[in-house]
């Protein structure tokens, strides 16, 4: 018998009981499902991961059992594709089982959560920052040749270890292209610079207030400083309005972290008093006052934690909001000559001056 095919028999097995409303599946999925694990046993027994984590994939998407997404997500880890893998382990350890659940459905969520902080720990993280071209218009960025999201631009992004080569491109610029290896479990920065190319032509840039030109993009990927001219005559203050955007999240982080808090804390003291009240008459385990209490204990272990999350995300803004401020007094600064204005973009922040 093969090493993998007792497992392979208990995932066919999953691959029928499911959550799902009776009659969700037509007998015809589920028995494509039963053959598609199947074939991800063997395939997955015979080190074809690739093979593997498709047919679990498909057995997943005809019939969803949780047994699926883990052999899916370590058939992913055997290929080195973390990134996929820590997907699958996500969904998997995140699904709220009913307690009428399989044991087997229990098993596999439970055998996530451990491989899943493995998973972490071996993901790669770059961040992409773009700096120069001043006046530049449709930055974009491509890794390996294709567009990364602008979003993700200076956002530490979790990537599959590798080769990968990166270069920011823009109307009549472009940044020499970067190449960079990233191993297992490493951070990294790729710093890119848009220099005018040779000869090309550039747009004229669009007078404020004005609409962008068709097929022409708007997404500000980078911001020149705003000239001196600009600023004396009231032609606005972004830093400003980021500033008292930045406030506010404060504020608001603050106001769900206090509230959040309290939940918590009600929620704890209920769990309390009636864990109180089982020491006095006594809970069996897997009784309904036993099933309440540990339900009571997750409600304040995640309402604490939305609190915490609150309380970050508004310390992020008041740091934000008081780096903000300080850059739009600092703005137009003009002593003896010397002037320090701030140059930002979607993912660069500094000054430049001129002395």
């Amino acid at each position: 018998m093969k090493p993998f095919s007792a497992i392979g028999t208990i995932l066919v097995t999953a691959g029928l009981i499911t959550a799902a409303p009776a009659g969700a599946q037509t007998k015809e999925q589920k028995a494509g499902a039963r053959a598609a694990a199947d074939a991800g046993a063997d395939a997955f027994d015979a080190g074809k991961y690739a093979e593997a984590a498709d047919l679990f994939e498909r057995a997943e998407r005809l019939v969803h059992a949780p047994p699926h997404l883990l052999y899916a997500a370590r058939s992913h880890a055997k290929l080195g594709h973390f990134v996929e893998a820590r997907e699958l382990y996500l969904t998997l350890t995140r699904e709220r089982l009913a307690d009428s659940a399989p044991r087997v459905f229990r098993d596999a969520q439970q055998m996530g959560e451990k491989e899943l902080n493995e998973v972490e720990s071996r993901l790669a993280y770059v961040s992409v920052v773009v700096q120069g071209g001043a006046g530049a218009t449709s930055v974009r960025v491509t890794r390996n040749g294709e567009d990364v999201p602008p979003e993700l631009l200076g956002v530490p992004t979790p990537v599959n270890p590798g080769d990968y080569s990166y270069q920011a491109l823009a109307d009549g610029m472009e940044s020499t292209a970067t190449t960079i290896k990233l191993r297992e479990g490493v951070r990294d920065t790729v710093l890119l610079t848009l220099r005018d190319i040779p000869g090309a032509s550039k747009k004229k840039p669009t007078a404020p207030g004005a609409a962008p030109a068709e097929g022409e993009a708007s997404n500000g990927s980078l911001l020149s400083a705003p000239s001196t001219d600009s600023a004396a005559s009231g032609g606005g203050r972004p830093l400003l309005v980021g500033s008292i955007a930045g406030f506010g999240v404060a504020v608001a982080g603050g106001v769900l972290g206090t509230l959040f808090l309290s939940k918590s804390n009600d929620t704890a003291d209920k769990s309390d008093a009636l864990f109180a009240q089982c020491q006095v008459t006594g809970c069996a385990k897997g009784s309904p006052r036993a099933l309440e209490i540990e339900g009571l204990d997750d409600d304040a272990t995640s309402q604490r934690g939305v609190a915490i999350a609150g309380f970050v995300v508004g310390g992020v803004g008041l740091a934000a909001g008081v780096t903000l401020l300080i850059l739009d007094q600092n703005r137009s600064t003009t002593v003896a000559g010397a002037r320090v204005t701030p140059v930002i973009g979607t993912n660069y922040l500094g000054i430049a001056g001129r002395f």
